[in-house]
């Protein structure tokens, strides 16, 4: 990826890297973003808008891309709506196809 999806800043991307560096990190290459380390944590960032993205491997030999989705305000939701609105994009980016885009993520 060139430019960040959100803002197109060609020189605000970084990879993130977890845990905890033994030296000094080249900080126009890299991110830390943490000690604690799951299997789905974002991968880049974008320093100039605060953008994060995960790289996926969806179909083995075509390599990652990045996937988002854009996030309704869940401030004005009960904890069910929440539930319900989590369930409903966890399953748009888990079992979206390639090449499947809807009004509510982008590519």
């Amino acid at each position: 990826m060139k430019s960040c999806p959100t803002c197109n800043s060609t020189s605000g991307l970084r990879k993130i890297i977890y845990g905890m560096p033994d030296g000094p990190v080249d900080e126009e290459m890299y991110i830390i973003g943490g000690c604690c380390v799951s299997d789905n944590d974002p991968t880049l960032m974008c320093v100039d808008c605060g953008w994060k993205g995960v790289n996926v491997n969806n179909v083995p030999g075509l390599g990652k891309e990045i996937r988002m989705v854009e996030l309704q305000d869940i401030s004005i939701m009960n904890d069910a709506e929440i539930d319900s609105y989590a369930k409903l994009i966890w399953q748009k980016l888990a079992n979206s196809k390639m090449g499947e885009i809807d009004d509510n993520s982008k590519r």
